[in-house]
């Protein structure tokens, strides 16, 4: 429609108006740059819709229209509204969202009115002093413009319910903001806040407080003080190490460590982290640092760690630094790896008398900074003295390559004293390791006093562990109540202070105190030629013996009580897994495979493991995750990170029957999920490329892929993992899947209407819809259409399920059958079912990958909820024969929560206890209404995995048990149907029909907020949510299981 044409369709509009004497009038989306003037006739008009026009002015005499009550300006180009705009006094609602406005009317206070105001999306630095004048707000959204700080007259706004000021450039709020009592959500995300007032805690209604994106460092303790916040966002604020912690447990440890915080100390305190090659005189450099008198040292193993008390050349203020002294020996870096933490000082230090050894201080400060991207180092050359030869480093090319931030200096000392008694350059290197550690941000941090002081006296113990009853004990001694014990255990933990996993039943009684201890106790692993000779695997036995080698000093070796725990902190540390030896009749010595000591060569069963091409009806899918420097974006090594993935992922590794069926070696890995779905993993350079052959490639591809990137960006902090697809045909060299490209950019081109993509290796342009095959999180959401596949082989999986079925007797109790479940290592509810699904067809695998990826898919989209709560559960009225889905209004329903492990409801795990984990609550339509997409997704996923769950565990259930829950699903299925007719659409949960799987979760976490509501009604209830224990995975995502399966994690 051409603008004329639009200009004379408004004017009809408006002359339709006026003759039908209409008090509504809708000009939206007309793409027209200019009112008609008689719209100013329109007297008796009372709603206006304006938006989604190119407007950039209104008449000036749009003042007449004075019985307006709503008006919706939003997406235009206004940049004034005109003075008469001060006349409509009678507003109640007002949107000029997305606009261009810079200032507003003078006396736009005149709208006393006004219930709604809606200024997002403009240019606005300041607001007239007019604005104070709009007491009777309740909504105002000021976000996305250029406020520098909120005005003192806020206060006077006590009606106000929601409050939108993100993505300003706020530096600090105003004292009075504690003022506004019936405040419910305060947004302020992307602003530039570095605290955040005591008043706060003064806004007793305040249920969602959202502060991403600041300069947050610490928060008020007066936060405790509001009972009613649901909602608290942290994330991307440089938080202390203390509070980072307690954030990433959840809201309720965030207030637990600010009401210890009540009494808090500031503490000066650093890591001083000495790496380097073997034998470059590490520990010597300790000892000159600790004014030790001078001794020979033989190598060392592991870690040893001394207190360094220095105090800084300026301030003279006394800062404590615990010197880790680093054996070098290359088969260490991967362990020494899991102690690089902040707050530290880094020393790389090298020896000229062997040459230039620039090649290794190069590798050493990459292996800092790629685990700690901020770090500080000073490169020390030791080992000098008048005959020795002087420093030769090229100071400017580290300079160049890692920048003067992360390189602070250069340093030339003699570690033995000369004829004088006097240490070369070693007084000048204690000054430059203060000043470095009096600069670094978490340095005279403040933290609660009960918590240093509990830190001060497990130092002054000395042990190397104690049991976990003891340091409670010394936490209550320090006034620490039992909850803030356990978080100051857990936030130690998550800190590297210590070493405790509560859920594991191995480790929990024990709180290990020096990691230096442990490390010590690897090392006589990684050290031992027999385990290397047999790449790797080792029997309980022979690291028994290791542990306690008669031959090495008392102080070097471990009691046999603690061999076990050690193994078990092995595994825990993915440095160890236990393997499957069908030969073994006992398990009184067990065998365990060390990843970083597996072959470095292709095994001979490769070709059989992975044959030349995919076998009949497979689907053959490749990734790559390059792995980059992420500040400059080039190719860089995450050292040890193969390692790691071999025990990740043992649970698919074809030798979790049978060992000897495994495919791995230092730079490649088979593996197979339970639908027999194969994947091949191999390190190419610094990437790692990942194939998957199956019916449906994406489940374990997508999977897979998404492991490697968060292990390579969450504990190399300082490297990024791009997921690149290959080239396909027609390639320029002939040579398909030497190219790369980037799936975001990919997708990218695809959203502006781009068909083709230039390779950046041979310029042939390929087609974008040919590359992203290859890529699942490009792929079209199938939830909706898999809900109806499965029905097609649900009969298969009904038959597999009643061959597993046990003959126990089954009692009925209640709703729910009682059962009984064999707990074991690989059959036990939620490990992989070997043999269960072997003999499917092709198209019966698919849909089963399908399903399990969807429910993946379920938990993931609500990671951040399962902070505070579960995610699973099914429904059903309490009275089904009085209920009418169609004019309930309010009405009582039966809540059973599921264990996220097991994919089972709790009753069923609890023997038929209807006690645990069953609710009776009121829930309202409303909630409903705005719950339904999640809802028929959640009970659509939970119909498809209890088939598959339960037929792949030894579980007594019978057939009345089942059918039961199965109706209880298909029943919280119906009352949505007919609660909303067709208008709960999975895809309203997941996002539009054709968007992709790495979109639809934007859409979801909308509804995270009615699952917080569930959550709010469950804890009122029961706090313990029917014993679901919460746990933590690989991944660092929260799971709610059964306390059957916490030890798991």
């Amino acid at each position: 429609m051409s603008k004329d044409q639009a200009y004379l369709q408004a004017e009809n509009r408006i002359k339709a108006i006026r003759q039908a004497k209409s008090s509504k009038l809708d000009l939206s989306y007309l793409r027209i740059d200019e009112l008609p003037n008689s719209i100013c006739e329109l007297t008796n008009l009372r709603e206006l819709n304006i938006q989604g026009n190119e407007l950039t002015e209104l008449p000036e005499n749009i003042g007449r229209l004075q019985k307006l009550k709503f008006v919706n300006l939003s997406r235009n180009n206004l940049e004034i509204l005109p003075k008469s705009f001060e006349n409509l006094t009678n507003l109640i609602r007002l949107d000029v969202s997305y606009n261009r406005l810079s200032v507003l009317p003078q006396k736009i206070g005149n709208l006393l009115q006004l219930i709604y105001l809606d200024l997002g999306f403009n240019k606005l630095q300041v607001l007239p002093d007019s604005f104070g004048g709009l007491v009777n707000l309740q909504k105002l959204y000021l976000h996305n413009n250029q406020f520098a700080n909120l005005p003192e007259y806020i206060a006077d706004f006590i009606d106000l319910r929601e409050l939108r000021m993100d993505k300003n450039s706020l530096t600090k709020l105003p004292i009075s903001i504690g003022n506004l009592s019936e405040l419910r959500e305060f947004i302020l995300y992307n602003n530039m806040l570095a605290e955040i007032p005591e008043e706060i805690g003064d806004i007793k209604n305040l249920s969602e407080l959202r502060l991403e994106n600041n300069n947050i460092v610490d928060l008020p303790s007066s936060i405790i003080k509001l009972k009613k916040i649901k909602i608290l966002a942290l994330d991307n604020n440089p938080l202390t190490p203390e509070l980072a912690a307690a954030y990433k447990q959840g809201l309720r440890a965030v207030k637990g460590y600010l009401r210890a915080k009540s009494e808090k100390i500031n503490i000066q305190e650093a890591k001083l982290i000495i790496i380097g090659e073997g034998e470059v005189g590490k520990t010597c450099l300790t000892d000159a640092l600790l004014n030790n008198q001078w001794q020979e040292h033989i190598s060392t193993h592991g870690i040893q760690i001394k207190p360094v008390i220095l105090s800084h050349p300026n301030t003279k203020t006394t800062i404590t630094l615990n010197a880790w002294d680093f054996g070098g020996q290359r088969v260490y870096r991967p362990t020494h790896q899991l102690f690089f933490s902040a707050p530290a000082v880094y020393l790389v230090v090298w020896k000229p008398r062997e040459g230039s050894q620039a090649g290794q201080v190069k590798e050493w400060i990459q292996l800092v900074k790629r685990r700690e991207p901020s770090a500080k180092i000073l490169v020390v050359a030791t080992h000098g003295g008048p005959q020795q030869r002087q420093p030769d480093i090229d100071r400017q090319e580290l300079w160049d390559l890692f920048g003067r931030e992360t390189v602070v200096d250069f340093f030339f000392v003699d570690s033995k004293p000369d004829a004088q008694g006097q240490r070369k350059g070693i007084e000048e290197l204690k000054r430059a390791i203060a000043q470095v550690a009096a600069s670094l941000p978490e340095v005279g941090r403040s933290v609660p006093k009960s918590f240093a002081d509990v830190r001060q006296a497990l130092q002054v113990k000395g042990a190397p562990y104690l049991p976990l009853r003891e340091v409670l004990d010394i936490c209550r001694a320090h006034n620490m109540d039992d909850e803030i014990a356990r978080l100051f255990i857990t936030i130690s933990h998550r800190l590297g202070h210590l070493t405790h996993y509560e859920n594991d039943p191995t480790l929990r009684d024990i709180v290990i105190l020096r990691p230096d201890w442990l490390a010590t106790a690897m090392s006589y692993v990684l050290d031992d030629e027999e385990t290397r000779a047999k790449h790797g695997l080792v029997n309980f036995s022979r690291l028994s013996h290791l542990w306690d080698d008669g031959k090495r000093a008392a102080d070097s070796r471990y009691e046999k009580n603690l061999h076990p725990i050690f193994l078990r902190l092995m595994e825990r540390f993915d440095l160890s897994y236990r393997v499957a030896d069908p030969t073994s009749r006992s398990d009184s010595d067990p065998v365990s495979l060390i990843g970083q000591l597996v072959p470095d060569i292709r095994p001979q069963n490769l070709s059989a493991a992975w044959e030349s091409s995919p076998a009949s009806g497979d689907i053959q899918q490749t990734q790559i995750c390059h792995i980059v420097d992420a500040g400059n974006g080039q190719s860089a090594s995450a050292e040890g990170l193969f390692y790691q993935l071999i025990v990740r992922l043992h649970k698919y590794s074809l030798g979790r029957v049978d060992y000897n069926a495994s495919v791995h070696w230092q730079r490649g890995l088979v593996l197979e999920d339970e639908y027999k779905s194969r994947a091949f993993l191999e390190h190419v350079g610094n990437d790692v490329r990942i194939t998957v052959r199956s019916p449906y490639p994406e489940g374990l591809l997508g999977m897979l892929t998404r492991e490697v990137k968060f292990l390579v960006e969450s504990f190399w902090e300082g490297l990024r993992c791009d997921v690149m697809v290959p080239c396909v045909e027609p390639c320029g060299k002939r040579t398909p899947g030497t190219g790369l490209f980037e799936v975001n950019l990919l997708m990218g081109s695809k959203r502006k209407g781009k068909d083709e993509f230039p390779c950046s290796v041979c310029g042939e342009w390929q087609n974008i819809d040919s590359l992203l095959r290859n890529a699942p999180a490009a792929q079209p959401d199938t939830t909706a259409l898999i809900f109806a596949e499965f029905a097609e082989v649900k009969a298969q999986i009904e038959s597999i399920r009643q061959q597993n079925r046990y003959t126990n007797e089954i009692h009925i109790t209640g709703n729910v059958a009682q059962s009984n479940i064999i707990i074991g290592n690989e059959n036990s509810v939620g490990s992989l079912p070997i043999g269960q699904f072997d003999h499917l067809d092709n198209h019966t695998r698919r849909i089963l990958s399908q399903v399990d990826k969807t429910y993946t898919d379920l938990l993931q989209i609500l990671t951040d909820e399962a902070k505070e709560g579960p995610r699973l559960f099914s429904f059903f009225p309490v009275d089904r024969s009085a209920f009418n889905p169609k004019t309930w209004i309010r009405e009582k329903f039966r809540l059973i929560l599921w264990c996220e492990h097991s994919r089972l409801p709790l009753p069923v795990l609890n023997n038929g206890d209807m006690k645990k984990g069953v609710y009776d609550l009121e829930l309202e339509r409303e909630w409903f209404k705005k719950a339904s997409p999640y809802l028929k997704f959640l009970t659509g996923t939970l119909g498809m995995v209890l088939p598959v769950a339960s037929s792949a565990v030894k579980l007594a259930l019978d057939e009345t048990a089942y059918k039961l829950i199965e109706e209880q699903l298909d029943f919280g299925k119906s009352i949505i149907d007919a609660t909303l007719g067709e208008t709960a659409k999975i895809g309203d949960f997941l996002g539009t029909t054709d968007s992709t799987n790495l979109e639809h979760g934007v859409a979801a976490r909308a509804d995270g907020s009615t699952l917080r509501e569930l959550h709010a009604l469950l804890k009122a209830k029961d706090p313990g949510y029917g014993g679901l224990v919460r746990v933590m995975n690989k991944r660092q995502e929260f799971l709610w299981v059964h306390e059957k399966f916490a030890g798991e994690y």
